[in-house]
């Protein structure tokens, strides 16, 4: 697999939020997010300046497998970059870590663009779809993101098969302002996701960004009955790799 970094860490954001948690950061993303409020992806190197364009940091599932081994009493969480862009190696290593280790729960962080039979193999999906406040206005990806940030087809399979007890599911939403419910409200009404699975998260990648937001977040919640969730590695650590 195409693998920016593997550590060990808290689950930061979410249902499972401080879990300790095993982290495979998958290398390479089909969008281009940047927030209104400035901040392009808080992991850049994976996405709009991907480290590996000649894919010389592959690693096999074995030694990934080999890697989580040390940790293997905690969570497992795929995460990118987009992780089901590689989704012939992601069943295969989601496979063999169940064969393995049979109580290791798996969540996968996705943009929810593309949908595989990797799924069959998901504890936890925890899905992502980008808002129009993702677009990268005025830069050379705005029509590639645009165009792609939103599948509709692939978020129904999500939904269809949290539905049919495949998996558990969360929505999970960046807020970066009140504006952007309106466009959450109206993807539930078109994909049918409840309440009670539905997160929104303060944008930022301070902890001065994140405050900004928090209440706005809050406020939201409370309004429509659904989750907030925080960025508790941002809030220990900072925006820096391994965390």
């Amino acid at each position: 697999m195409r693998i920016s970094e593997l550590f060990y860490s808290l689950q930061g954001e979410g249902k499972r939020i401080g879990y300790p948690s095993f982290f495979v950061r998958t290398n390479f993303c089909n969008l281009r997010c940047k927030f209104a409020g400035g901040n392009i992806c808080d992991t850049d190197y994976t996405s709009w300046f991907p480290e590996d364009e000649d894919n010389k940091g592959e690693i096999s599932v074995s030694k990934i497998i080999e890697a989580y081994s040390k940790y293997k009493n905690c969570d497992i969480v795929i995460t990118g970059g987009e992780p089901a862009l590689q989704s012939t190696e992601l069943f295969e290593l989601c496979a063999m870590l169940k064969n393995g280790y049979k109580n290791t729960f798996i969540t996968l962080e996705t943009n929810g663009t593309i949908y595989d039979k990797f799924a069959e193999k998901i504890d936890l999906v925890s899905v992502s779809p980008k808002l129009k406040s993702s677009i990268p206005f005025n830069m050379k990806y705005e029509q590639f993101h645009a165009l792609k940030r939103i599948n509709e087809v692939s978020l129904r399979k999500f939904h269809l098969g949290s539905k049919k007890g495949m998996f558990d599911i969360q929505w999970k939403f960046v807020i970066t302002g009140e504006n952007d419910i309106q466009e959450i409200l109206e993807l539930q009404q078109l994909i049918g996701f409840a309440n009670k699975d539905i997160f929104l998260m303060p944008e930022g990648i301070t902890e001065a960004q994140l405050n900004k937001k928090r209440k706005i977040v809050s406020v939201l919640c409370k309004t429509y009955k659904m989750n907030y969730t925080d960025r508790l590695q941002i809030v220990l650590w900072g925006n820096i790799r391994g965390t």
